[in-house]
């Protein structure tokens, strides 16, 4: 009996927990209040105004973050970004929004994790649907994510004042600026965070590595299946893609201030559902329209990217230390769709992106059928040889263009450049499941995100494998955090991982039983590294 009694009392306690509010913080815009997590273990501070756009703002750098009297209620989380969904266009365009996670027994100056949600450019959100931070606040770091503006509002590029380019990577500048600021407050580190992005959100942790308006913003970065130097990280032609989206309203332009005068005058929902089609031209370009840009000078405008990405990377001079990483079969996403009739779209056209550039059409069909048949010998392009397209992709798009920034690093810095390649297949690669190919083994694009977070609608699907693996992960990525190093020398890590060398890369291959490698698909690497220093283009 006395044991029953005990048992109601502590699950009187931990029903108290679930409405018990966090500690008070006080930052710049005023005092705010958030709540303890359903378990107890960490402070919740959710949809936090770092910035603010509206209509005065929209397409450019957002305003400053707005303050407050009294105590701002940090409880709720916000809605995200202006996005298409199965409903239609939801968010609304005040969406600049942060969320902040301490572990509930805090410690101060603890080390940071800052999150940048991938979804190509035109989706997604920081919010706890997907990215619940539990796993990694548990292991004694503070978990910051955050909403930046998408798709025409965040990346409408007319290289003009009124619309320079990059709203959304700048969105993701300010965030940073709002932590630096305030992350003391609430018993971070200011001089220890770590930005941290997948896909897209790879992609934009990589720009801003590599971008002056962020020096000094962040310490280390992991990359997780994105890259600025990838065939599909920039908008190489800004004005023709707003034109195409202008027509598809029934508009013909290539003017930049008639694109802007269109555009201006829609709401956010008409922007937001604009949709048009690249039509296929002799390179093989991805269908994605909204990406960063190469911005213009322009007076008195803050720039984020001022050369293409690979050019940049080629004159770096920071010391920072970054982890590099794909899935062992990205491309699985990618061929979920597709189908005999698009995959003939490639007969007579590259099988590489206008980010290359040839003496002659001739010369460039010399170098396509050279790919074409490293991947595919003789046979034709159909579904039939489908999974050889998943690897084409894999390789092409994103774990070529990882090894390509990690030389670039090696060469020109002293950062330690950690690399890796996911390949475990478990209960929780939800995204191979989506993708069609679940009894292939390796794992899918994002297929590693569920094992570094929980998410409130990820179905709570564990074996006794899959928590290994979260672990191993989790501690691996906060002690990168945490000391510059996944495996210190003091920790009872079974695997040391090294950092790579010069001509010398070292991968850890996250698996049942994971296993430090060389590189993987050597002839590949080559075939593309031979291709790209000779004919990659380094002008915009």
């Amino acid at each position: 009996m006395k044991w029953k009694n005990k048992l109601f009392l502590l699950t009187l306690i931990a029903i108290k927990l679930v409405d018990e509010p966090a500690p008070e913080v006080t930052i710049a815009q005023g005092t705010l209040i958030g709540k303890i997590s359903s378990d107890g273990t960490f402070f919740e501070y959710l949809g936090i105004p770092y910035a603010t756009t509206n209509s005065s703002t929209r397409f450019r750098a957002p305003g400053p973050p707005p303050s407050w009297t009294g105590l701002f209620k940090a409880v709720e989380e916000s809605s995200s970004c202006p996005q298409n969904s199965f409903f239609g266009v939801i968010g609304n365009e005040d969406c600049l929004k942060i969320n902040v996670f301490v572990p509930a027994l805090n410690k101060k100056s603890l080390p940071v994790l800052v999150y940048i949600h991938g979804g190509a450019f035109i989706f997604g959100s920081g919010g706890k649907s997907l990215y619940g931070p539990d796993f990694l606040v548990q292991k004694g770091v503070i978990v910051v994510t955050f909403n930046y503006r998408l798709g025409l509002l965040g990346f409408l590029c007319l290289r003009i004042k009124e619309a320079p380019g990059n709203a959304g990577i700048k969105d993701q500048l300010a965030a940073l600026r709002w932590v630096k600021k305030n992350i003391g407050a609430f018993g971070g580190d200011s001089n220890n965070i770590t930005i941290m992005g997948e896909s897209a959100g790879a992609t934009s942790a990589s720009l801003l590595l590599i971008s002056d308006a962020a020096a000094g913003l962040f310490n280390r970065a992991i990359m997780q299946s994105g890259t600025s130097v990838s065939n599909w990280s920039i908008n190489r032609n800004p004005v023709w893609v707003a034109s195409l989206l202008a027509k598809s309203a029934g508009y013909e332009t290539k003017n930049p201030k008639e694109l802007y005068d269109i555009f201006s005058k829609m709401t956010y929902q008409e922007l937001t559902a604009l949709r048009a089609k690249k039509p296929l031209q002799l390179f093989f370009d991805t269908q994605l329209l909204h990406l960063p840009c190469v911005e213009s000078t322009i007076a008195e405008e803050e720039p984020v990217i001022t050369d293409l990405p690979f050019n940049l990377y080629k004159n770096i001079s920071k010391d920072i230390d970054v982890i590099y990483g794909s899935t062992s079969k990205e491309g699985f996403l990618l061929i979920a769709g597709d189908t005999n009739e698009t995959l003939a779209e490639r007969h007579g056209r590259y099988l590489f992106a206008s980010d290359l550039r040839f003496s002659s059409d001739e010369e460039g069909f010399v170098i396509s059928k050279k790919v074409e048949n490293f991947y595919f010998g003789d046979d034709i392009i159909n579904m039939s040889q489908i999974l050889k397209v998943a690897e084409f992709y894999t390789q092409l798009y994103f774990e070529i263009p990882a090894i390509f920034e990690t030389e670039c690093l090696i060469d020109k810095t002293q950062s330690k450049v950690y690399n890796y390649i996911f390949n475990y297949s478990g209960q929780r690669n939800f995204m191979k499941l989506r993708s069609g190919y679940y009894n292939e083994p390796g794992a899918s694009h994002a297929d590693d995100l569920f094992y570094l977070f929980r998410g409130s609608l990820i179905p709570p699907i564990f074996t006794k494998q899959d928590k290994k693996i979260i672990d191993y992960m989790t501690t691996l990525w906060t002690n990168f955090a945490k000391y510059g190093d996944p495996t210190p020398d003091w920790t009872n890590s079974v695997l040391k991982w090294e950092p790579s060398k010069k001509h010398n890369m070292k991968f850890l291959y996250i698996d049942d039983v994971p296993k430090i490698g060389s590189m993987p698909n050597n002839d590949a690497f080559h075939l593309w590294k031979n291709i790209y220093d000779k004919y990659r283009k380094t002008d915009i």
